[in-house]
């Protein structure tokens, strides 16, 4: 598990850094700080995902499009926060543009890494295997 979270933490740092770095020049490049943001986000969406499916995540039995599609909607989750979080940060305008995104995106990142270790590229229950139990179950049957 210590290696995976290592792998994950690494590939989340490259993401992250691609993010950030196409976000800062493109700020610097006179674009608007949220469609920078965007065009950042989706350059960083295909490194982490590649990254995750082949070498985070490459011991485990989960299937390319099972994962694609969890982990789209975490990384929209994790985006959905940073937007709005460079919204707050930017309508203060206590900080620079570019230290603001530096804030939302470090913020989405933790959040993203939780998503995808609990859901995302969990692999899946064999038959056999444990079951998840629901705790209110027992509730009703009382």
């Amino acid at each position: 598990m210590w290696r995976q979270l290592l792998r994950f933490g690494m590939v989340g740092l490259l993401a992250t850094f691609v993010h950030m770095m196409i976000g800062f020049l493109l700020i610097q490049s006179t674009w608007h700080p949220l469609l920078a943001n965007l065009f950042a986000f989706t350059i960083a969406f295909v490194v982490s995902f590649i990254g995750h499916l082949g070498f985070s995540f490459a011991d485990q039995e989960v299937s390319a499009s099972s994962a694609l599609w969890k982990f789209a909607l975490v990384a929209l989750i994790g985006f959905a926060f940073n937007e709005v979080l460079l919204i707050m940060l930017l309508s203060e305008g206590d900080l620079s543009d570019t230290v603001s995104l530096w804030i939302s995106t470090g913020s989405a990142a933790v959040l993203t890494f939780a998503l995808s270790r609990l859901w995302a590229f969990r692999t899946p229950h064999k038959a056999g295997g444990p079951v998840d139990v629901d705790p209110s179950a027992n509730l009703t049957n009382q």
